[in-house]
């Protein structure tokens, strides 16, 4: 079984475009929370929002995750619940899914990246979770992020925080309080299109 490997081949090209691409100054994130949940509707956050057109939702990843940008590109989330029934082949606990998902998933944006531990607050349903810190950089301009591998009692979560230096230092307790804002909304479909 792969988990989603379509919707990480967008991931991949957006964050690509993101840390190669994005050039411009930072400004701070503002507005009201603004709930934003993925297509299976098994999961939401929030974020702050002023507009209707502050953050774009990417419609064509595959139910269970939630890929939104910021209108100037320069902010990229994506979330990825896989219920743990769906992961019984694959991951017995949390640290065999962060491998799986390190490997098969997210190999191609962090396989040659250093990543450092880093401590980060977690919704109260998380039981468990893991979080590393990255930066890319490609000598004009860099993006920096965040990754965290999250269980709950039903789930495993991967939580992946991308934006340009300048966004990510200005809107860190934004981007943070955005993981702390997940919440499960119902039980996880037991197979998904994502399946492949």
């Amino acid at each position: 079984m792969r988990i989603n490997k379509k919707a990480f081949v967008a991931f991949t090209a957006a964050l690509l475009c993101l840390a190669l691409g994005s050039c411009g100054g930072s400004s701070a994130i503002s507005g009201d929370p603004t709930a934003f949940s993925n297509a299976d509707e098994s999961f939401s956050i929030e974020l702050p929002a002023s507009g209707e057109d502050d953050w774009t939702v990417n419609e064509e990843t595959t139910g269970d995750v939630l890929d939104i940008s910021n209108k100037d590109d320069t902010v990229n989330i994506q979330i990825q619940c896989l219920s743990k029934s769906q992961a019984q082949y694959i991951a017995e606990d949390l640290a065999e899914y962060e491998q799986y998902s390190m490997i098969n998933t997210l190999s191609d944006i962090l396989g040659d990246i250093t990543l450092e531990d880093a401590q980060v607050e977690l919704p109260d349903f998380i039981i468990s979770g893991e979080a590393e810190t990255f930066t890319l950089d490609d000598g004009s301009d860099s993006a920096v992020g965040t990754v965290i591998f999250m269980e709950s009692e039903s789930c495993y979560y991967t939580y992946l925080i991308m934006a340009t230096k300048d966004m990510y230092d200005e809107n860190e307790s934004v981007l943070m309080g955005s993981v702390l804002s997940l919440q499960e909304l119902t039980s996880v479909p037991e197979s998904s299109d994502s399946e492949s």
